[in-house]
């Protein structure tokens, strides 16, 4: 049975819920994709209505900037459906040789694919070609490394020495969280220094060097390789004992000159300290205790091949222990029981350069602080790990994290393996009590100035365990990509907001898992939730699964965001406190609607409703009782921290601009003082604020919006004043940029100001299109009072020029078909009836809620030649449906006649949209409609098995 619910069309809020339990035979003819068409159809939309309708590439907005976007994740936006072919090929990398993940991670990267047949073998060597080969090959990287001297002068070297780590973004400003001031000057010197570093950073001369590293990589893998088939040749006579400062045990050679450290340990235990550019151990229980020395040495290069032992592996410092930082860092350990605790950037991960940590078998743990266990930026970061029970714990921004131009990845083929994120780094943006992940399979840009990365965790076989806090397993933020792809297991997801096949913020947010009984718990803006632009997807093919949210969640999209969740088959459960906007949820923003997805395939399965003050027998052996005694109080999650604002000092008006501008939970008595303030001071204020026009701070940009609405007449009389002079200057880019202009009408349409209304009007001509679409959009909110016949002719007229225009930009036609809403002009009928039939819902929908208001004016337009053109196409005639909700009873009952003789009911989705139609429309009072309504639905239901719920 097909179990459906969705909401009005007229709320604005765009939504699909699914619910199948489908017979064995049906099942084997159905799969997902036909599932996920299906449901689309029934809410009069195809797959090419999914996808993150944004500019990716020019005309951007200060606050908005994709900067070094990968192409995988801008492929993706556009079309995010194409997750389930990208999910499939990673998933395949399970088990893939470790050449064809290296080629495919470049490939990613765009960065050069190695061609394995260029890599020289030495296949059966002796001792002496081994350690002419190894010689030769660090002096070989010693003079790479010293290209990177030509490239960064020694100010900048020495900058990004000591600034490397902050291209994953703000610090926690550690005893600069109680004061206002000294955090927001921490905050904006954070992100300066955040923005130098990447800028650095991106330089092709320092591509092409990363490149020569993944090369190298390629030759030490085979070097490996060969190695192991010739192991039993060397150190039969079990080596040299060596005691000094950085070895121990027995050694069948060392070499410590020129800066050099080489060493090759027999099979006993063996000790090795601090910096090492090669060492090879034949066997043993060994200790390691490594340090990275200087990140612009000639010689940081580092390579340990370990054949056997139960081993730990320590380190000293940053950037060592298959960590890399201008360079490439690896560690290839054969077998045992090991245990490897780095600090930051170690354990396969890289900054401008490559770091992989590659374990065949053994029960490991692996340990570390930030930026560790497989991420990257501007660089690869691999830790691979074949087989065993295996743990990961780290702090942050690791396990499978990606960041600008990097990617980061764990692929962990066997074992029943646990992901534990430490809580370390306090969530001051939004919480007191949790903290940021950045984990487990996650993207991440700097926004608003530079996309982000590609994070991934793909796992084979295993029953396994993940647990984070804020933003982990799959997901992403600010245009990059975060997966999790898991084949078989029977596995828990454990996370509290922003995870589970997320995506935040313009970002891609994945999570698929193949097989197993698994269990999924979260908060809310999880399991499959969109927000802001963008696209999150959980698909979990097999298995009885459990699901537990509170919000946002299962099938979410927030804030023009899509959310898709898809269980193909199983006998699950589902929880959800707050189901009204979770399961197939969206909702409206910037004048359109998000989309969310539910869609359980197969299975008697269980869902969560509000249910309060009842008693149920549940079965014959149990009781469900939610009774009704006083509920007790308990703690607040977040809200139990507020810094007291001093009032005795004098501030000035910048001081209050930054109060007003700092969101930060504990800091909301100091926002509302300042913005207090600033709004009290009415008449100076407008022309202080113009200079924050154009800013990059998107807190800043949410101050000014709260202020327009506040300081409405003063605000819109001086904005007003300030267009026309735009408008009429010889010169108009002096007065303002485009972006401030942009940024003019968006304060317009947000207070719904019409005093600059005849200036946004003579905007819709800018030959910018940033500038023409907020012009129309602000054109769409602002009110225009039915007298002003003269102003809703001029205006009514221009969208139509517009509109007529074709343009290719999803966004801009959307506010076309918005601003229709507010002008009430006959003419406009034909124009937004050809607009239902636009290739993107969000269009399609908006045209139709806007010809609603002309009522049986409409029907008079709706010959019959118009009925066949709307049934055309499926996706058009669901529009058309939407459209005629406001026409009178007996004009409605002539024309749903007149449709069934265009278009049959002979198919069920056509029989579902006609059930749909009849249960939407409410403006049937008298007996009779209501007698033809029941018989009408009646008689749909007999020609289907599908009910619409």
């Amino acid at each position: 049975m097909l179990k459906h619910s969705h909401h009005n069309i007229q709320t604005a809020i765009i939504l699909i819920v699914s619910l199948f339990a489908i017979s064995a035979k049906a099942q084997t003819e159905i799969g997902r994709d036909s599932l996920l068409n299906y449901s689309l159809m029934f809410r009069g939309m195809s797959r090419n209505d999914i996808t993150i309708p944004v500019n990716y590439d020019k005309s951007k907005s200060p606050r908005n900037d994709s900067k070094l976007i990968l192409p995988v994740v801008e492929r993706i936006m556009k079309e995010p459906l194409s997750s389930f072919t990208f999910l499939d090929e990673v998933s395949k990398l399970s088990g893939a040789d470790f050449s064809t993940l290296l080629n495919k991670f470049s490939a990613l990267l765009n960065h050069k694919v190695v061609d394995s047949n260029k890599i020289s073998r030495l296949r059966q060597f002796t001792f002496d070609e081994l350690i002419k080969e190894v010689k030769k090959f660090v002096k070989q990287g010693t003079r790479a490394k010293r290209r990177v001297d030509t490239i960064l002068s020694k100010e900048q070297r020495d900058f990004l020495r000591s600034n490397l780590l902050s291209v994953i973004g703000e610090d926690d400003f550690d005893d600069n969280n109680s004061d206002i001031f000294k955090f927001n000057v921490a905050r904006d010197s954070s992100i300066k220094t955040s923005m130098r570093a990447i800028d650095l950073l991106d330089n092709d001369t320092l591509k092409k060097f990363v490149d020569e590293k993944i090369y190298s990589v390629r030759y030490l893998y085979q070097l490996y390789e060969d190695l192991k088939t010739n192991i039993g040749n060397f150190g039969e006579d079990g080596g040299e004992e060596i005691d000094n400062d950085n070895v121990k045990g027995q050694f069948i050679f060392y070499y410590d000159e020129d800066g050099i450290r080489i060493a090759i340990g027999g099979k006993g235990k063996n000790l090795y300290k601090g910096k090492f550019n090669f060492i090879i151990d034949l066997g043993g229980n060994d200790d390691y205790e490594i340090e990275s020395g200087d990140i612009f040495s000639e010689n940081n290069f580092s390579c340990i091949f370990d054949f056997g032992g139960n081993d730990i592996y320590g380190a000293t410092d940053n950037y060592s222990l298959a960590g890399a930082a201008f360079s490439a860092n690896v560690i290839f350990d054969k077998s045992g029981d090991d245990v490897y605790a780095g600090k930051s950037v170690s354990l396969g991960s890289a900054v401008c350069g490559i770091g992989i940590l590659y374990d065949e078998d053994g029960n490991d743990t692996y340990r570390a602080n930030q930026f560790s266990t497989g991420a990257a930026s501007f660089g690869i970061g691999l830790l691979i790990d074949r087989n065993g029970n295996d743990v990961y714990l780290a702090n942050s921004y690791s396990q499978g994290f990606g960041m600008t131009e990097g990617i980061g990845a764990i692929i962990d083929d066997k074992g029943n393996d646990s992901y534990l994120i430490d809580a370390r780094s306090l969530d001051i943006g939004r919480y007191e009590d949790h903290y940021i992940s950045m984990s487990q399979g996650y993207g991440l840009g700097l926004r608003p100035y530079y996309a982000g990365g590609i994070g991934l965790i793909i796992e084979g076989e295993g029953n396994d365990i993940y647990n984070a806090d804020i933003f982990g397993q799959g997901g992403a933020y600010w245009y990059s990509l975060g997966c999790i792809a898991d084949k078989t297991g029977h596995d828990k997801y454990n996370s509290y907001q922003y995870s589970q096949g997320a995506g935040i913020h313009l970002a891609v947010g994945l999570l698929q898992d193949d097989d197993g009984w698994d269990f999924y718990s979260s908060n809310g803006v999880s399991q499959g939730c969109g927000h802001d632009f963008g696209f999150g997807l959980l698909d979990d093919r097999k298995g009885n699964d459990n699901y537990s949210a509170y919000s946002l969640s299962q099938g979410a999209g927030n804030a023009n965001g899509i959310g898709v969740f898809i269980d193909e088959s199983g006998r699950d459960g589902y929880l959800n406190k707050e189901p009204g906007n979770s399961r197939g949820y969206g909702n409206s923003r910037r004048e359109y609607g998000s989309i969310g997805v539910f869609i359980d395939g197969a299975g008697d399965d269980f869902y969560s409703n509000r249910s309060d003050s009842v008693i149920q027998n549940s079965s014959v052996w149990g009781v469900m009782n939610d009774f009704y005694l006083m509920d007790l109080p308990s703690q607040v999650s977040g809200n139990n921290f507020k810094i007291e604002v001093d009032s005795s000092k004098d501030y000035s008006r910048d001081e209050y601009f930054i109060m007003a501008k700092t969101i930060e939970p504990r800091f909301s008595k100091w926002q509302e003082f300042g913005f207090r303030k600033l709004i009290e001071d009415s008449l100076q204020t407008p022309q202080y604020i113009l200079k924050y026009l154009d800013t990059d701070d998107h807190r800043a940009a949410l101050v000014l919006r709260n202020v327009s609405q506040r300081i409405y007449n003063t605000m819109g009389n001086f904005l007003s004043d300030k267009l026309m002079l735009y408008n009429t200057s010889m010169r108009p880019g002096e007065v303002f940029n485009e972006n401030e202009v942009a940024f003019i009408c968006y304060l317009f349409g947000e207070t719904r100001n019409p005093a600059g209304k005849e200036q946004l009007l003579n905007l819709t001509y800018s030959d910018n299109i940033r500038i023409r679409d907020a012009a129309v959009n602000a054109l769409g909110k602002i009110p225009v009072d039915s007298s002003e016949t003269e102003f809703i002719n001029k205006v009514s007229q221009r969208l139509r020029e517009m509109a007529s225009e074709n343009s290719p930009n999803k966004l801009f036609n959307k506010d076309l078909a918005y601003a229709f809403k507010n002008y009430n002009n006959l003419d406009n009928i034909a124009t937004l009836f050809n607009m239902m039939n636009n290739d993107y819902y969000g269009v399609r929908f908006t045209a139709a809620e806007a010809l609603q208001k002309f009522g049986d004016e409409y029907l008079n337009y709706l010959s019959d030649e118009k009925l066949y053109e709307a049934a055309s196409e499926p996706d058009w005639f669901r529009s058309f449906l939407n459209s005629i909700l406001n026409i009178s009873e007996s004009g409605f009952k002539n024309l749903f006649t007149r449709i069934l003789s265009v278009k049959n009911p002979d198919d069920d989705m056509t029989i579902l949209n006609y059930e749909d139609l009849l249960k939407n429309y409410n403006k049937g009072v008298s007996p009779d409609f209501i007698a033809w309504d029941k018989e009408m639905t009646v008689f749909l239901q007999s020609k289907s098995i599908l009910k619409v719920k």
